[in-house]
C-alpha cells in the first residue's frame, strides 16, 4: 500500500477516449481562426478591403508581433494564477468577440477610424489566441505523466488541427465564387461572403469550445502531487549526472528543443503560405488543383499523425523526427527539380503533409518530455518555444518576400 501511495496519480490515471476527444476539441476554434488568418487575410485586405499591400502586410505583421510577445506573458500567468480552463475561457471570449471584426467588410477601410478598428481587433484577437494556445498546450503534462500518452495527446491535437484546416478550406470553397475568373479575382462586393465564412467558422469553433469545457473535467488538470512519479522516465533528456545544480531544466536542452519546434513550425507555415503560389505557378490542373492539392496534403498529414504513435513506440522520437526531416527535404527537392506535371504536384503535397505532421507532433512530444513531472512550469516552457517560433517565422517570411 505504501508503494502504491507513493506513485504519482498522473501515472495511474488512464485517459479515456472521451477525455482525449474532449481535449482535442479545446483548440479547434484556434485552429479554425489560424487557418483563416494565414490563408486568406492578405487576400481579403488587398482585394476586398482595398488596403494597399504595405498596409495589409503591416496588419498581418502586427498580429504576429502581438502573438509573439503575449505568448510568454500568458506562459507566466497560466502557471501562476487561476486555473488553465479559466484562461482558456478568457482567451476564447477575446477571440469570438474580435475575430469576426477582422473580416467585417467595413466600407471606406482607409479611414482612420476603420484602421483603428482593425488594429484593436487584430491585437485583441491575437492576445486571446495566445491565451488559448498556451493554456491548452499546458494541459498535456497535467493530464498524464506518461511520455507515450503525452505523444498520443499531441498527435490527436494535431489531427484535430488538420481537420479544422480542412473545414476552413471546405467552407471557403463552398461560399466563395466557383467560376475560374472569380476565384482568382476577388473584389469588394465579395465582402459578405467572407463575413458568412467567418460566422460559420465562429459557430463551429464555439460549439467545439463548449463541448471541450463540458466533457473535459477540471479535476483531471489538477496535479495533486507534481513532484512524485517516474522521475527517471522524464529526466532522460534533461539530466546531466556530472552537473545537476537543482535546475529543473537545462537551458541548453531547452534551446535545442525550441529550435526543433521552430524548425517544424517554420516548415508548416511556409508550406501553408506558399503552397497556393506553387500551384498557381505550375499552372497544372487549373481550379481543381487549388481545391484538391491542399486537401490531399491535409489528408496525408492527418493519416501520418494518427499512425505516428505506433512508429514512435518502436523507433523513438529521434528516429521519427529524422524520418520527417528526410521526407521534408525530399519534398523540397522534388518541387525544385521534379518538373510541373500533375503527378509531381500531388506527390509533393503528400510528402509535405506527412513531413509537417511527423516533425510537428514529434517536436511537441519532446517539449512535453522535458517538462516531465514538473507540470507547474509547463505553460512557460511552451510559451518560450512558441515565442521563438513567431519571431523566426516572421523574419523568414519577410526575407522571402524581400527576395
Amino acid at each position: 500500500m505504501d508503494n502504491a501511495e507513493e506513485r504519482s496519480p498522473l501515472l495511474e490515471r488512464k485517459l479515456s477516449a472521451k477525455t482525449k476527444v474532449a481535449y482535442a476539441l479545446g483548440h479547434i476554434f484556434n485552429d479554425l481562426t489560424a487557418a483563416m488568418w494565414f490563408s486568406y487575410t492578405l487576400i481579403y485586405f488587398q482585394r476586398v478591403a482595398l488596403l494597399t499591400p504595405i498596409t495589409a502586410g503591416a496588419l498581418l505583421l502586427l498580429g504576429q508581433v502581438v502573438d509573439a510577445f503575449m505568448t510568454p506573458v500568458f506562459g507566466l500567468l497560466v502557471d501562476r494564477y487561476l486555473k488553465k480552463k479559466i484562461w482558456h475561457v478568457i482567451g476564447s471570449i477575446m477571440v469570438v468577440l474580435t475575430f469576426p471584426m477582422i473580416f467585417g467588410g467595413f466600407v471606406n477601410a482607409s479611414s482612420a477610424a476603420i484602421m483603428l478598428v482593425y488594429v484593436v481587433s487584430i491585437a485583441t484577437f491575437q492576445t486571446g489566441w495566445a491565451a488559448v494556445q498556451i493554456s491548452h498546450l499546458s494541459m498535456i503534462p497535467a493530464l498524464t505523466n506518461s511520455l507515450l500518452a503525452r505523444a498520443d495527446l499531441t498527435a490527436i491535437r494535431y489531427s484535430a488541427q488538420v481537420g479544422a484546416a480542412v473545414a476552413v478550406f471546405v467552407v471557403t470553397w463552398i461560399v466563395l465564387p466557383t467560376n475560374e475568373e472569380a476565384v482568382v479575382r476577388l473584389a469588394q462586393q465579395d465582402s459578405y461572403k467572407f463575413r458568412n465564412i467567418v460566422i460559420t467558422l465562429t459557430s463551429i469553433g464555439l460549439t467545439a469550445t463548449v463541448l471541450f469545457h463540458v466533457f473535459l473535467k477540471g479535476s483531471l488538470l489538477e496535479n495533486l502531487n507534481p513532484h512524485k512519479g517516474n522521475v527517471e522516465e522524464s529526466k532522460r533528456l534533461i539530466d546531466n549526472p556530472s552537473n545537476n545544480r537543482g535546475s529543473w531544466v537545462s537551458t541548453t536542452i531547452l534551446l535545442r528543443v525550441a529550435m526543433l519546434y521552430v524548425a517544424s513550425r517554420l516548415f508548416i507555415t511556409l508550406a501553408t503560405v506558399y503552397l497556393p503560389l506553387y500551384i498557381e505557378e505550375t499552372d497544372v490542373d487549373g481550379k481543381a488543383a487549388l481545391a484538391t492539392v491542399p486537401l490531399v496534403s491535409y489528408l496525408s498529414s492527418f493519416v501520418a499523425a494518427l499512425s505516428l504513435k505506433y512508429v514512435n513506440k518502436s523507433c523513438g522520437t529521434k528516429v521519427c523526427y529524422f524520418l520527417g526531416t528526410l521526407i521534408g527535404i525530399f519534398s523540397a527537392a522534388i518541387a525544385e527539380y521534379g518538373g510541373n506535371s500533375r503527378i509531381v504536384i500531388y506527390v509533393v503535397a503528400i510528402l509535405i503533409g506527412s513531413a509537417s505532421s511527423i516533425t510537428m507532433v514529434t517536436a511537441l512530444s519532446v517539449t512535453a518530455e522535458i517538462i516531465g513531472p514538473r507540470t507547474e512550469r509547463s505553460a512557460i516552457v511552451y510559451s518560450m518555444v512558441t515565442f521563438l517560433d513567431k519571431v523566426v517565422t516572421g523574419l523568414v517570411v519577410i526575407c522571402i518576400e524581400k527576395w
